[in-house]
């Protein structure tokens, strides 16, 4: 006898949208989460994600992107919360790196909204910015951040109202192909059911056991800083934005000051104050269980050194600072799929810093597979079959693309 039609075991960006729209079809659903909802001790957690459409990383994103923006806009309208704040990204790196050819080339090929500013220009519409003049400036407008852990607890709250039973404070330990179904064993206990779904972040290679890829977990800090011109950098007046410095290794990113948001609706009381700014640069490797270092201020110190280098306003202390984990696949591209030997599990993992945005749209493909065992959504590229070769540095038609140790940002 099973226990539900479908278990998601993973409650994070991917497992809650799994969750919500396996639940809205009417299936009978159980998700497990082995700490709380909207937790920080994997990659969904730090206030705020970028969303774009300009996908510098391979323009085959474009249509999954699409999809997800419509995603986030129909969340927001059945839970009545705002959770995508349309500020625009600002972009600046140089013309022959991956940022700006890369986004310029999937804003071509999709027909997507995009403006090239010269020094006047950023200077008119952003004053906040100095770019060195040998970096090229691409404003996205349509572009802008969505808010994290709002937008779990968000899709769990759809969940919960249409009838998926939760359990927190339950770790998964094993799970085995039954028959045509699943058995699943907790530290609190087991369950069987028709389909299995893992969005396990950190944990997935542990927990999936013996598969054609490898996935590494590292250690990334985000941090907070109050400017001394705190108006200048608010929500409403600074895009969000994304810099790519020439010779920098990896890329800076940041957002606007959500004081006022915070100070405006207890909802989001949780939101920290200040300017959030980091570097998407692949960290020291972790074990998923480790406790995480906590950052410090020489870490903030040097990403802030860069940083004022084209944000010299950004000239107040560290306000706060958060550590969170990357799970990375080889080619930092991510891996979403039906088990290869078990076709009633499927999984979603390796989203390389740069997958939050897309929750919607692939809690939709893996509700398609767990319950019709295929989807007509575009994520064939996604297959993990023949990328463990070293990651590729210009794409085939269909095909995926490096971008020199830093692949997405958030």
């Amino acid at each position: 006898m099973r226990d539900c039609a479908v278990i998601v075991a993973g409650l994070g960006a991917m497992g809650s949208a799994t969750l919500a729209e396996l639940a809205r079809r009417g299936v009978r659903t159980l998700g497990i989460e082995r700490f709380g909802i909207g937790h920080g001790h994997g990659s969904s957690g730090g206030d705020t994600r970028l969303i774009r459409k300009a996908y510098f990383e391979h323009p085959d994103y474009v249509p999954l992107l699409e999809r997800a923006w419509q995603g986030w806009r129909a969340l927001e309208a059945e839970t009545g919360r705002i959770l995508l704040h349309a500020t625009g990204i600002l972009y600046a790196g140089a013309p022959d790196e991956p940022l700006i050819g890369g986004s310029l080339r999937a804003a071509a090929l999709h027909g997507l909204a995009v403006e090239t500013l010269d020094a006047t220009a950023l200077a008119l519409r952003f004053p906040m910015f100095r770019m060195p003049q040998d970096l090229a400036v691409v404003f996205e407008p349509e572009a802008g951040f969505v808010l994290a852990e709002a937008g779990v607890r968000a899709a769990i709250e759809v969940a919960r109202a249409r009838g998926a039973v939760l359990h927190t404070g339950e770790r998964l330990l094993s799970w085995r192909a039954d028959g045509s179904g699943v058995a699943v064993t907790t530290d609190r206990g087991r369950y069987r059911a028709d389909r299995l779904v893992l969005t396990l972040g950190s944990w997935s290679q542990r927990l999936l056991g013996p598969m054609p890829f490898t996935l590494t977990v590292t250690r990334q800090t985000l941090f907070w800083t109050h400017p001394a011109r705190q108006q200048e950098h608010a929500l409403g007046r600074m895009p969000a934005w994304a810099v790519q410095p020439r010779g920098a290794r990896g890329l800076y990113y940041g957002f606007p000051a959500l004081d006022a948001l915070h100070l405006a609706d207890r909802e989001y009381a949780e939101l920290r104050p200040g300017v959030k700014l980091a570097l998407h640069l692949p960290g020291a490797t972790v074990e998923p269980d480790a406790r995480l270092a906590p950052a410090d201020v020489g870490e903030y110190l040097r990403v802030m050194q860069t940083v004022r280098t084209f944000l010299p306003g950004l000239d107040g202390p560290w306000s706060g600072a958060a550590v969170c984990r990357y799970t990375l696949s080889r080619d930092e591209h991510f891996i979403v799929e039906p088990h290869a030997v078990h076709p009633q599990v499927v999984y979603a993992c390796g989203f390389s810093g740069h997958g939050f945005k897309f929750a919607p749209v692939f809690g939709d493909a893996l509700a398609d597979l767990a319950v019709q065992g295929a989807t007509a959504l575009p994520i064939a590229f996604l297959a993990s079959a023949g990328r463990e070769a070293p990651a590729l540095s210009a794409p085939a038609a269909g095909g995926r693309e490096g971008a020199k140790g830093a692949t997405g940002i958030q």
